[in-house]
C-alpha cells in the first residue's frame, strides 16, 4: 500500500472536503458565548471606524466607555479580516466565524506538508490532515470566533521552519547561504521564514513563547547526543542554548515586565492544573489512547523510519507545553491555551498508524496479508480518533439547556420582546450584540476587570432611578456580584420561568408587567 502523487491528491481533496463540510455546517447554529462578544464587537468596530475599539451594538455606535481597550487591540491579524468578511457580508455569527473555519481548512492541509515534512512519507501527512480533519478540538475552534484557530497553524509553521532552520541542510546554489549552512549549520532561507512566521505568531498569541524552552530542550537533546558520541560540545546546539540563557538573563536583569512574568505573573512554580492532560488528548478517544498514539509515534519515527531528530522535536514541542500549562501557567484552565500545541500530538499518532501499516507489509503476504494491512490502517482510525463529540448532545453543532453555554441569542430576544420604555437591564455589557438598537440603560458589573463586586446599594440606587428593568447572568457572572446582590435579586425580583430562558442563565425582573412566564 502506497500512494502515487495522483492518489494523494484526491486523497487530500477528499480529507479538506470532510473537514469543510465539518467546519461550515450549521456554523451559526449555537449563539456567540465567552470571549466571541469581544472580537465581534471589536471587529464590527473596525469595520465601521477603521479603529480598534469595541462597537455599541445597542446605541449603534463606538463603545462610549471601553475598560478593556488592550483586549480590543490584541490579535489584530485575526480580526482584521473579520472585520473585512463583515464589512462584505454583514455581522452575522455565520460570517463572523467562517475566518476560524477557513484556517481550519488551511491547517487540515498543514498538517498534511508538515507530516510528509517531518516522515518524508506522504501517507503519514494524509493521516495527519485527516486526523485533524475529525479533531475534536479542530472543530470546536475552527468554529468559534477566536483567534486559536489561526494560532494553531501559525505556530505549527513557525515551529517547523525554526526546526528546518537548524536541520534541513541547504543544498542550492547560492554561495552566501551555503556558506552561513558551512560555518554555522544555519539554513538561511528557513531561517528567514522563522523569524517572520514567528512574528506573525506573536502577533496572534503570547503563548507563542513557548517556543523558547521547546527550543532550548531540543538543543539540550541534542547537545548531550553529540557529546555522548565523543564529539565534544562545540556545536551549534551548545551556542543556541548558551545565546538562549544570555538572553533571558539579560531580559531578567532590565525589564520588569520579564521579572514580574516570572517570578509573580504569568508564570508560578508547582501548580497542580492536571486536567490539562484531559484537554491535550481531548481529540482522542480517552487520554489512555492518545498517549498510545503518541508514544507509538515516537518510536515509529525514531527507529522504523530513523527520523530521530524529527522524533526528538515533536515529543519536545508536545511535551513542553504540557508540562509548562500543568505545572507553570498561572492562569485559568482552559482547552484554548494549550491548543497549539495538540497538532504536534497528531502527527505522532499519523506516524504511529503508518507505523504499524508498514510492519504488517513487511511481515505478512497474500490474503491474510492484504487484509491485516487494511485492518492495521482502519481500526486506529476508527479507534483513536473521538468521535464520540458528534454523537454528545451538546457540542459546537447544537446545545440544549443541559449545555454549559447559555443561549444568550434567546435569552435577549425574550428581554427585547418584552421590554418596556424606561427599562434598565443589569448584565455584562459586552453581551449587547444580542440586544442590538434596543437602546435600553445598561448597567454593567464590569467583571474580572472590576475592582468591586455589585452590591445591594447599588441595584437598589438602580431599582430607585428606574421603575421596571431585568437582570440577566449566567454562571460565572456570580462570581463578580455580592452574595447580599444575589439574595436581593432573589427577594425582591421576579425569576423568570419561559422556555428562551434556559440553560446555565438567569434572568430577573423588577416592576410592574405581563405575561413574562411563571415564576420559578
Amino acid at each position: 500500500m502506497k500512494c502515487d502523487l495522483k492518489t494523494t491528491q484526491y486523497a487530500l481533496a477528499g480529507i479538506v472536503l470532510l473537514g469543510a463540510l465539518l467546519r461550515f455546517s450549521g456554523l451559526g447554529n449555537n449563539a456567540f458565548v465567552s470571549d466571541e462578544f469581544l472580537d465581534i464587537n471589536s471587529s464590527y468596530g473596525y469595520a465601521q471606524t477603521g479603529e480598534w475599539k469595541a462597537w455599541d451594538f445597542n446605541h449603534d455606535q463606538p463603545a462610549s466607555m471601553n475598560i478593556n481597550d488592550a483586549r480590543d487591540e490584541r490579535a489584530v491579524l485575526y480580526k482584521w479580516q473579520v472585520a473585512q468578511m463583515i464589512r462584505i457580508f454583514g455581522p452575522t455569527e455565520t460570517i463572523a466565524r467562517s475566518v476560524s473555519a477557513l484556517w481550519g481548512i488551511f491547517s487540515i492541509v498543514l498538517l498534511f506538508w508538515t507530516g510528509w515534512f517531518y516522515s518524508k512519507k506522504k501517507e503519514i501527512g494524509l493521516l495527519a490532515a485527516f486526523l485533524f480533519a475529525v479533531a475534536m478540538s479542530g472543530v470546536v475552534f475552527d468554529r468559534r470566533l477566536r483567534m486559536y484557530a489561526m494560532f494553531y497553524p501559525m505556530y505549527l509553521a513557525f515551529a517547523t521552519a525554526l526546526f528546518a532552520a537548524f536541520e534541513v541542510e541547504y543544498v542550492k546554489k547560492r554561495v552566501f547561504f551555503r556558506t552561513i549552512w558551512q560555518r554555522y549549520g544555519i539554513n538561511a532561507p528557513y531561517f528567514a521564514a522563522a523569524a517572520i512566521l514567528g512574528a506573525l505568531s506573536f502577533n496572534i498569541h503570547q503563548l507563542s513563547i513557548a517556543i523558547v524552552p521547546t527550543l532550548g530542550a531540543y538543543a539540550v537533546w541534542e547537545a548531550y547526543g553529540i557529546w555522548r558520541r565523543g564529539e565534544g560540545i562545540r556545536n551549534k546546539y551548545v551556542t543556541v542554548f548558551g545565546v538562549g540563557m544570555a538572553v533571558v538573563l539579560v531580559g531578567i536583569l532590565v525589564s520588569p515586565l520579564i521579572r514580574s512574568a516570572l517570578f509573580g505573573g504569568v508564570l508560578t512554580w508547582f501548580e497542580n492544573h492536571y486536567s490539562y492532560f484531559g484537554h491535550v488528548f481531548s481529540d482522542f478517544s480517552s487520554p489512555l489512547m492518545g498517549m498510545v498514539a503518541v508514544l507509538s509515534g515516537i518510536g515509529t519515527l525514531a527507529f522504523r523510519f530513523n527520523r530521530k531528530k524529527e522524533a526528538a522535536y515533536l515529543s519536545i514541542a508536545f511535551f513542553t507545553p504540557l508540562v509548562m500549562s500543568v505545572w507553570l501557567w498561572n492562569r485559568n484552565v482552559g482547552p484554548q491555551y494549550i491548543f497549539f500545541a495538540q497538532s504536534f500530538a497528531l502527527l505522532l499518532a499519523a506516524s504511529g498508524i503508518w507505523g504499524g501499516v508498514s510492519i504488517a507489509q513487511e511481515y505478512l503476504s497474500g490474503q491474510f496479508g492484504k487484509k491485516a494491512i487494511w485492518i492495521a490502517l482502519i481500526v486506529p482510525l476508527i479507534v483513536f480518533p473521538n468521535y464520540g463529540y458528534f454523537l454528545s448532545e451538546n457540542n459546537t453543532y447544537h446545545e440544549t439547556s443541559s449545555g454549559d453555554n447559555p443561549n444568550y441569542r434567546k435569552v435577549f430576544s425574550f428581554v427585547k420582546k418584552h421590554q418596556a420604555a424606561g427599562d434598565a437591564l443589569i448584565t455584562r455589557n459586552f453581551r449587547n450584540y444580542y440586544w442590538a438598537g434596543a437602546k435600553i440603560a445598561v448597567y454593567d458589573f464590569g467583571g474580572e476587570l472590576s475592582e468591586s463586586k455589585l452590591s445591594t446599594g447599588d441595584i437598589r440606587k438602580i431599582m430607585v432611578d428606574y421603575p421596571s428593568g431585568w437582570v440577566v447572568l449566567s454562571g460565572n457572572d456570580y462570581d463578580y456580584i455580592s452574595k447580599d446582590a444575589e439574595a436581593l435579586f432573589h427577594s425582591d425580583m421576579e425569576r423568570i420561568s419561559n422556555p428562551y430562558v434556559r440553560g446555565d442563565i438567569e434572568v430577573y425582573h423588577w416592576g410592574v408587567t405581563t405575561d413574562l412566564g411563571e415564576p420559578k
